[in-house]
């Protein structure tokens, strides 16, 4: 894990994309499933792990500018990625997404996406743990953004406390899911603590500091 720590780059996805190289070594997954927007996860398009990488982009209409992708991903709209997954019929051993920032869709991201892995699966997102807080603006804007997906991360932990989780504090935040207790995961977590987390976000008040104080009881960070 230290290997991970180390690192200081942040927000190109280099780190997060070391570790899905590792885990690919180390697992042997067969079933791989890379979801990106119109707006984030370019260094999805970079990992070229095997032929099973099923690669899904979705187009966000508040983004303007729509950047390119792998020549093999099926680009859709936001609101078709549920009903895409359904279609593609399969489960993956890995997930990696790095949804649109915006709280509601992360929300439905998360809770999509778990549903199509696998009883050995782990999922993998980028900017569960924004490095300041004006990186967590909850509309959309332009450049160096992570909204709130650290509190849709949070919040899906709390709604689903038989999975493992953790976060690295590194680049902005790599969030795992795993359904299995792998590396440092735990389910063990402090559910007070979020559920004073998601009270103060239903409430509008300034979670990020609240966050930032209590993230290794609230979605395990290192």
């Amino acid at each position: 894990m230290n290997k991970y720590l180390t690192q200081k780059k942040y927000g190109n996805g280099d780190i997060i994309s070391i570790l899905v190289n590792d885990l690919y070594k180390e697992y042997k997954y067969n079933n791989i499933l890379f979801i990106r927007t119109s707006s984030t996860g370019m260094f999805l398009d970079k990992l070229l792990l095997n032929n099973k990488v099923t690669r899904v982009l979705y187009k966000v209409e508040k983004v303007k500018t729509q950047f390119t992708s792998h020549k093999s991903t099926k680009i859709i709209n936001s609101n078709e990625l549920e009903n895409t997954l359904q279609l593609l019929n399969k489960n993956y051993d890995l997930i990696c997404i790095d949804s649109f920032h915006e709280y509601d869709v992360c929300k439905r991201d998360f809770e999509v996406i778990s549903k199509f892995l696998t009883e050995t699966g782990i999922i993998l997102s980028h900017d569960c743990y924004p490095i300041n807080k004006n990186m967590c603006t909850p509309i959309y804007k332009f450049g160096n953004w992570c909204g709130e997906t650290y509190l849709a991360f949070a919040e899906f932990a709390y709604n689903n406390p038989e999975m493992y989780y953790g976060v690295l504090n590194v680049d902005t935040g790599i969030g795992i899911i795993s359904k299995l207790k792998i590396l440092f995961l735990t389910n063990t977590l402090d559910r007070n603590k979020q559920e004073q987390l998601l009270l103060l976000h239903k409430n509008n008040s300034d979670v990020y500091e609240y966050f930032s104080n209590n993230s290794k009881d609230i979605i395990n960070s290192y």
